[in-house]
């Protein structure tokens, strides 16, 4: 019961897996630097070796691909290493160091705005990472021993890394099917709502901008293509509907009860991991408007792609 109840409000509060992916993502690099530091055994590697990477992973979930995410990741470490590395050094000298810590943080604010976009959200995790770094400022006053903590932690981002190229890529698929499944409910919805003219605004189906966000997260031999096909035929759909609903009085929607069926087989077949048969009839049925054309393209999609889903 308790466990049951657990797993809903989950999928309340975490409707598509995203929190949870990241959760495990961050379990299994810290698992991966526990594992390193034991065969190791890293001096004091608390705050250059866990802290400051794991800190940094923050970064790394605001990223909307995968490309994205590796250097959200990147920026902030180099930056935060940079930055402790200095401020360890100079903060013995209590004037310079004001106005030092100053003219970094306009570098790097500037450097995001007018140079490197993508900086701009490693920027505040890099200063914040770098002023709690000054609680260890004593220890980091030398040149060689500050240099010896930003050898761990750059260490400590190889392993972040490696681990974020072997985290395996069926997690991502799970939440870009998870947003189809959600998709397939919307579509099922709006046009039962059209067709009884129950709508009074532009439907809004947020699982579309998941599918397309993780569908780019995926492996090569995932049947990518095919993913990227449902993807784009998913937004095909729901720019239709948004059409239709607008245009409503305009429009012939005898063919929205057709469609309404078959998006409901769909779903069915889609939450049951298995392939939607058409029969003859059903093809021609599919072929009379241009949305139930690419309804006919999404079912031939998802059943090149049932099996590996």
């Amino acid at each position: 019961m308790f466990i049951s109840q657990l797993k809903n409000k989950l999928a309340i509060y975490d409707r598509y897996g995203e929190h949870r992916i990241n959760g495990l993502k961050a379990v299994f690099i810290l698992e991966l630097l526990f594992l390193f530091n034991c065969v190791y055994t890293v001096p004091n590697p608390f705050f250059y070796f866990f802290f400051v990477p794991m800190s940094a992973f923050a970064a790394e979930i605001a990223g909307t691909c995968l490309a994205e995410k590796y250097l959200f990741l990147f920026f902030t470490i180099m930056g935060s290493t940079l930055a402790i590395f200095l401020f360890g050094l100079l903060s013995v000298y209590k004037l310079f160091f004001i106005f030092f810590v100053f003219a970094y943080s306009l570098w790097i604010y500037f450097t995001a705005i007018y140079k490197i976009k993508s900086m701009f959200v490693p920027a505040p995790l890099i200063l914040s990472i770098a002023i709690y770094s000054l609680i260890y400022n004593n220890s980091n006053s030398s040149f060689y021993i500050a240099l010896n903590h930003a050898m761990e932690t750059l260490v400590a981002m190889l392993i972040m890394f490696a681990g974020l190229v072997l985290f395996p890529k069926i997690y991502y698929l799970a939440t870009w099917r998870r947003a189809f499944f959600d998709v397939l409910n919307d579509l099922e919805r709006i046009s039962a709502q059209i067709f009884y003219n129950e709508i009074d605004d532009l439907p809004i189906t947020p699982g579309i901008i998941i599918m397309e966000r993780y569908s780019r997260m995926l492996s090569r031999k995932m049947k990518y293509f095919s993913v990227l096909k449902i993807t784009l035929l998913s937004f095909t759909l729901v720019t239709a509907l948004s059409y239709v609903s607008t245009f409503r009085t305009q429009l012939q929607l005898n063919f929205l009860e057709v469609f309404h069926s078959y998006v409901k087989r769909l779903r069915h077949a889609c939450h049951a991991k298995e392939i939607l048969l058409l029969t003859p009839l059903d093809i021609s049925e599919l072929q009379k408007t241009y949305e139930l054309r690419t309804l006919h393209k999404l079912i031939l999609s998802w059943n090149n792609l049932c099996g590996t889903v």
